[in-house]
This record gives structure tokens, sequence and C-alpha cells, in this order.
């Protein structure tokens, strides 16, 4: 990914910015707290949240770590950063945020005790680059956490599809996020191992996520990384692509109206050694 590219990405966050996370869906958050779980924070660490979003990791890792200890998050996106910001500061929670690059943070070595990554490390230029740039900033006996996407829902396929030919490209990476590094467990598990961490485990959950019916899913797909497809299509095309994947959402439609989406989530945990 060019920087270019780099600097597109923090825009599409930005524009997502004010409804990210926010319309009645259980996603981010809720991966967010089993990641947290799985890592098993305790009072007093030092946390480094990679980017952080709207804070789904970073508000509950401060109340896991309490005030002893201290969670920075970092972004590429200054919207994120403002907006979180400002949840900060109205909610009197102890963190920080900074805009920063993930794949390159300007941090001094060994400074956290743990580092938290979810769903971001398959957006970097360079996911390795990354990785080590992590190990990097974890003390001795560091941890790692890292959640990434597993395997599509089949029934789904139909929708994906109906984006595929507005996609160039330059930016054909965005379609198979899973490919590569993250196509199975073992490939990532190898790409973690390579940037110096040890202990490497992963587990996958698929879960159940639901919405009220096929124009909320749509609503949704704007306020996240997925607002990206939308963004290629022609204006003249909108319409006619917005009525097509309504009509392959249709059929999934539950008895009461609502359509369900089996997210399969990729749960990494390493160590500094």
């Amino acid at each position: 990914m060019s920087a270019y590219t780099r600097q597109a990405m923090a825009r599409l966050f930005d524009r997502t910015a004010e409804t990210y996370d926010a319309l009645g869906v259980d996603f981010f958050g809720t991966f967010a707290e089993e990641l947290l779980d799985r890592v098993a924070l305790v009072p007093g660490e030092r946390v480094l949240d990679v980017g952080c979003g709207r804070g789904a990791v970073l508000f509950p890792a401060a109340e896991r770590v309490g005030a002893a200890g201290s969670v920075l998050g970092i972004d590429l996106s200054a919207e994120m950063i403002e907006r979180t910001a400002k949840d900060i500061e109205d909610r009197g929670v102890k963190a920080l945020v900074s805009l920063m690059d993930a794949q390159e943070p300007t941090l001094t070595d060994a400074a956290f005790d743990v580092v938290l990554a979810s769903f971001v490390v398959f957006f970097l230029p360079d996911p390795l680059a990354g990785l080590r740039s992590w190990h990097r900033l974890l003390a001795p006996g560091g941890r790692l956490g890292v959640t990434t996407f597993g395997a599509d829902d089949p029934r789904w396929a139909a929708v994906r599809e109906v984006f595929k030919p507005f996609v160039p490209p330059e930016l054909a990476w965005t379609l198979a996020i899973r490919a590569g590094l993250f196509a199975t467990v073992e490939s990532f598990g190898q790409a973690v191992e390579s940037a110096g961490f040890t202990g490497v485990t992963s587990v996958e959950r698929v879960y159940p996520v639901k919405f009220a019916d096929p124009g909320h899913w749509i609503t949704w797909s704007w306020s996240h990384g997925q607002r990206m497809f939308w963004e290629l299509i022609p204006q003249d095309r909108l319409d006619a692509v917005r009525q097509a994947v309504l009509a392959e959402l249709e059929p999934l439609r539950e008895p009461d109206g609502s359509v369900v989406l089996a997210q399969t989530v990729r749960y990494t945990l390493a160590h500094r050694g």
C-alpha cells in the first residue's frame, strides 16, 4: 500500500468516525471484551492499543488496569483521535490517545507490558513490519493480543460479489485480507513468530451478528472499513448497487425480518521472550 493509499485510509476512517461502532450492532465491543479476557490484563499494566478507533478496546482496557496502570491508544485517523479524546474527557477515564502510524509507532522501546491490535494488522502496508514494531515496544515477557477476521460467512458470498466489479487492481488486497499471511491460523502464527514472538496461540470463534433488517446492514456498512467499497461505486450506480445488495439479503431474512451474519474472529496471543 503506497503512502497515498495510507493517507486515503486515514481519510476513510475520518469519514466513518462519527458513526463508527455506534449503530446498535454488537460488533467491535463484543470482540474487544473477549480479546481482553484472553490477554488477561491485570491492574497496573502499561497497555498500548494500536489502531484504537473509537475506543472499543481502549475503554475496557483502562478499566481493567485501573489507576495504577496506563493505556495509550494510537490511530492514523485524526477524526478518530479527536472524537475518542473527547470521549475520554467526558467519561473521566484515565487514558491517552495520539495520532500515530500503527506500523511505525514513534514510541520508546520496551515501554509497554501489553500491545493490543484489534482488526488492524491486515490494513498495514507491511504487516510484518508492524508486528516487529510491536515486538520492539514490549518489555521482556510482555504480551501481544491481536484480532483478525476468519472465514467469511458463505451465505453472504453473493453480497460480496456485488462490490467486486468496482474494486480496481491496486485495491485488490482489500478483497483478500484473509489471504497470504492471514489465510490460516498456521500462516498467521508463523508470521507472528517471524517477528520475534514466542508462545503464539490462536483460536477462532464464530459470532452471530444481528441486523434489524437488510437496510440496517447497509447503514452499518458505511460506518467502518466496508465504506471503502461503497465509495468506489460511481454516484450514478449507487442506487442500483444498493438495490442489488438488498435483493441478495432478502432471502437471508429471519422470521422476525432481521438478517444475521456469522462472523468468524481469530484471537492470536503471543509473548516477547
